[in-house]
């Protein structure tokens, strides 16, 4: 009898912390690796790539954030480790943004921050050229230019 109660003790004592230890060893992924443009135009769509691995292997999502100033947390369907998420976002504004991105696992251990800076510039399709108004006037009055400009 007391044989059997020490050999129960000698297996909760050996056994199940080498269990538990290998159960709660989660490792976060690495931190995603953003690949897209770094200026855009304002008002136009930008597409971005992250990829992440996690070092047990685990299923993984994204969260991006566009910018602190325009909102909107965005979070990927859960992908397998190592598989490229695309993601778009437009910036209504010109300004210089902070496009951040993490990985998480499917077990919530969460990987670092990665960062890229994104650069709108004010529009340019919005200002009217006077070549333009011009040529509208005298349609006939300058095919070179016009050919030139590619306003044929």
């Amino acid at each position: 009898m007391y044989r059997k109660i020490l050999v129960i003790n000698l297996f909760m004592l050996l056994i199940i912390p080498i269990f538990a230890s290998t159960a709660l060893a989660n490792e976060p992924p690495t931190a995603p690796l953003i690949d897209g443009p770094t200026n855009g135009i304002m008002g136009e769509p930008l597409t971005y790539t992250f990829t992440s691995t996690d070092p047990d292997g685990d299923d993984i999502s994204y969260l991006v954030r566009w910018d602190w100033s325009c909102g909107g947390d965005q979070t990927s369907d859960i992908v397998p480790s190592g598989e490229p998420v695309s993601m778009t976002h437009t910036y209504n504004n010109k300004g210089t943004y902070s496009l951040r991105a993490m990985a998480r696992d499917i077990y919530q251990a969460e990987s670092n921050w990665s960062e890229l800076e994104v650069t709108i510039p004010r529009s340019r399709a919005s200002s009217f050229l006077w070549y333009q108004w011009f040529l509208e006037l005298f349609p006939n009055a300058f095919p070179v230019l016009r050919q030139l400009l590619g306003l044929y």
